[in-house]
């Protein structure tokens, strides 16, 4: 009984399985508050910072209309002219900031959780209309925890703008000797300030809000212990997925394994069927490392690729098959090859002498040695 009340405790925390589905269905952490404030406080920024040339189209704006005499209010051609260019002043005054405020909130929303797109949070939910839900929703914890910080922004704000009047008493009291364009002015720029800095306070507010809906969030996509084994036997544990899984492991292991080929210095084949790619870098490596090995149609695509970087292929076969079955990939070839590698590049550094005509010709292949216990030769037993 112990067991079954423990199996139902919601006590793990949510697989990336859960949270992936969970995204599909729309269901991601967001933040409110944190786009809220993004939005407010870069509109109250682009407010000031465009405040001279919004005041300038203002100006533009009230000349226009101050222009606008009886006659143009009843003539059909004039007027229009008059309301488009007001339009486009309008819009000249308020596009900027608007972009901001806009882009603002989408990267208020994309910081916590992301980008989603989901059309399954377009379709209506007949559960939502159930009044009894809506009840319990009113009164649930939550409504309780957002009841209580939307009175905690009220007073926060609310402090903010008391600490602004109170350090800004004497200039207020000071515009009533001012003229009434230079009142105008810093009266809109104490404004703006204001509104700026009461809208930075909810900052605070963000930051207690991003943590908060995280751990809600996660809260609530926690797994029982038999969820969990569920969803092991649904994706681990099903064969099919379990073989797709070794393909796409096997497809990777080979496409790296592709590309250190061109750092080989040498592809030893059989020809046809072994190929096997080494690579000996004196100052970098102790012994001869093997990069790639393959049989067959792998081995075709070793020799393919040796030949689009122009590396050397030598034809060795007993040295292409030891090598093959005695050595893994990245590690060093068995100090039994040793001396049959150590000709092969010393062959190979004799065509690259004369390639450079610095040296004769070393001619053929050399033969190799290969030790008994690492021959895997066609007749050889095991092999």
């Amino acid at each position: 009984m112990a067991e079954e009340e423990s199996s139902g405790e919601r006590s793990e925390e949510a697989s990336a399985h859960r949270l992936e589905e969970a995204r599909k269905h729309g269901q991601i952490a967001r933040s409110r508050d944190l786009a809220m404030t993004l939005s407010l406080m870069t509109g109250a920024g682009g407010l000031i910072f465009f405040s001279n040339n919004m005041a300038q189209a203002l100006v533009h704006l009230a000349s226009i209309n101050l222009q606008v005499t009886r006659q143009d209010l009843l003539d059909e051609k004039v007027l229009p002219l008059h309301l488009a260019e007001a339009l486009v002043v309008g819009g000249r005054l308020l596009f900027w900031p608007l972009l901001l405020i806009m882009l603002s909130g989408v990267a208020g929303s994309l910081l916590l959780g992301g980008f989603m797109f989901s059309t399954e949070m377009l379709l209506p939910k007949w559960e939502r209309l159930n009044p009894w839900q809506g009840i319990t929703r009113m009164f649930s914890l939550r409504s309780l925890l957002e009841l209580f910080k939307a009175l905690f922004k009220l007073l926060l704000v609310a402090s903010c703008c008391l600490l602004i009047l109170k350090s800004h008493r004497d200039e207020i009291v000071g515009m009533v000797d001012e003229p009434v364009p230079a009142l105008f002015q810093h009266v809109a720029h104490l404004l703006l300030w204001s509104f700026f800095w009461m809208t930075s306070s909810l900052i605070l507010v963000a930051l207690m809000d991003v943590p908060a809906q995280w751990f809600s969030f996660m809260k609530e996509l926690r797994m029982t212990h038999q969820e969990q084994r569920e969803e092991y036997k649904e994706t681990e544990g099903r064969p099919e997925v379990k073989a797709r899984l070794r393909q796409m492991q096997r497809k990777m292991a080979e496409a790296r394994m592709m590309s250190k080929i061109p750092e080989a210095d040498v592809v030893i084949t059989n020809p046809t069927h072994f190929a096997v790619a080494l690579r000996y870098k004196p100052d970098k490596d102790r012994a001869p490392v093997l990069l790639a090995k393959g049989i067959d149609h792998r081995a075709m695509q070793i020799r393919k690729l040796a030949g689009e970087h122009k590396i050397v292929m030598v034809e060795s076969p007993p040295l292409a098959r030891s090598i093959y079955y005695t050595t893994d990939l990245d590690r060093e070839i068995p100090t039994g090859l040793y001396q049959a590698v150590a000709r092969i590049l010393a062959w190979l550094h004799g065509v690259k002498m004369y390639q450079a005509g610095k040296a004769k010709h070393p001619g053929q292949v050399p033969p190799v040695d290969i030790p008994a216990d690492l021959r895997h030769d066609r007749n050889a037993p095991g092999t």
